[in-house]
Parts: C-alpha cells; sequence; structure tokens
C-alpha cells in the first residue's frame, strides 16, 4: 500500500472518530431532563407544599455529576446570586448544593401572618430544572 493511500485512509478514520464524538453529545435541546432522589413524599410537579413547622428537604440528581442554582425567587422577587454560590442562607431558609449532587433546602417555620413561597431554578449543562416551595402562614 502507497504512503498517500495510508495517510488518506488514517485521515478518514481521524474525521469518521471526531464525527462521531460530536454527534454522540446531543445536539443543543437534546439534553436528557435532569432525574432527582428525593425524601420529599409530597411533591406534585415540582412543587412542595411545606409545612407550617417547616422541613428539611434533600434532593439527589442521578445523571449529572454537578448542577447549580441559576436562579432564586422569594416570595415572588428574584434575588442576586452566583451560580458558585453552593451555600445560601436567608432569615427562613437555607440552601445546600454539595459535591455528590445532593442539594439540601432547609426551611424554618412559619409564624409570620403571610404565606412564604421560594423558588429555585437548578442548571446542570444545558438542561433546567425547578423546585417551588409554598409554605402557609401561622
Amino acid at each position: 500500500m502507497k504512503t498517500g493511500n495510508l495517510f488518506k485512509i488514517l485521515l478518514l478514520i481521524i474525521f469518521a472518530a471526531i464525527f462521531v464524538a460530536c454527534e454522540s453529545r446531543g445536539k443543543d435541546g437534546d439534553w436528557e431532563s435532569m432525574k432527582w432522589e428525593t425524601n420529599v413524599s409530597n411533591i406534585n410537579k415540582n412543587k412542595i407544599e411545606v409545612p407550617n413547622k417547616g422541613g428539611v428537604y434533600v434532593f439527589k440528581c442521578t445523571n449529572y455529576k454537578s448542577f447549580w442554582i441559576y436562579a432564586l425567587s422569594e416570595n415572588g422577587e428574584y434575588l442576586s446570586i452566583s451560580y458558585e454560590d453552593k451555600k445560601i442562607e436567608r432569615e427562613w431558609y437555607s440552601i445546600k448544593i454539595d459535591d455528590e449532587s445532593i442539594m439540601t433546602v432547609s426551611i424554618l417555620s412559619n409564624s409570620s401572618d403571610d404565606n412564604r413561597t421560594l423558588e429555585i431554578g437548578i442548571q446542570a449543562e444545558d438542561v433546567f430544572d425547578s423546585f417551588l416551595f409554598e409554605q402557609n402562614k401561622n
């Protein structure tokens, strides 16, 4: 076999490998939805009814190695956050994301005269998900 033909075959193999590697990643918008394991029993379409006494909610993403919070809304008001925030502590709740793809949300008891909502927007790669926590007033 001539050196020129061997070079062409080798070049063809390299291009085929690059094409297959790019195609296996998926096209934009073709990412798998985030899958969760959780201790939450009363979840309905990512909406969680938090009892007045509060609670601790644990979510483990089973199909992405890491994720971050891209949006946070407290009582309908969007808050400024950084995607690098692994721990967020506010007056009546805290959110912690650890290196094991686990998010822990702790909500304190509601002794106020107002209902409270907390919405957490989650992102992994080009996939988005969210959780809405609703807690009734005292």
